[in-house]
């Protein structure tokens, strides 16, 4: 029995690789995210990412992630979309971002190394309460890792 879910498992994973070594450079970036975040207390994130050129060479950002967060001895998993807007292309940009969860709103600034590597700096607005607990809400710095399945924007 378990070696048909390791044969099946290593299966699933030969059609993955295949699928992903066959991805072309596109006019979008798409791939997983995985980033932290302190604010009020530890968040680790993940979740998925579109990027897609808007005006030139600008590029806008949507993630949606899952926030995992231990904090006031509690457990938690907060859902999470953002948008983002990259005014340029440059190896070193700067960036503005706005974060929404059920919860927060946290409007944030950074600097994103090719969009593969992201540090920002926000402060998150309490827009409703978390049954037992504080609100969610202060000074937020993240650290954003993103790692593209198709690696380059087509202009």
């Amino acid at each position: 029995m378990r070696s048909k879910t390791i044969y099946k498992l290593l299966g699933s994973l030969v059609v993955l690789l295949a699928i992903v070594s066959n991805l072309k450079a596109q006019d979008h970036l798409i791939g997983p995210t995985l980033s932290y975040q302190f604010q009020k207390g530890s968040i680790i994130k993940t979740g998925a990412y579109f990027a897609f050129p808007f005006i030139g060479d600008h590029i806008l950002r949507a993630d949606a992630t899952a926030n995992f967060t231990w904090t006031q001895r509690k457990f938690a998993v907060i859902p999470e979309a953002a948008v983002t807007y990259y005014p340029q292309t440059y190896v070193l940009t700067p960036f503005v971002r706005a974060e929404f969860t059920p919860y927060t709103f946290t409007p944030k600034v950074g600097v994103s190394l090719a969009t593969l590597v992201d540090i920002d700096f926000g402060y998150g607005f309490s827009i409703n309460e978390k049954k037992d607990y504080n609100p969610i809400k202060g000074f937020a710095v993240s650290l954003r890792f993103s790692i593209p399945l198709n690696y380059r924007i087509n202009m």
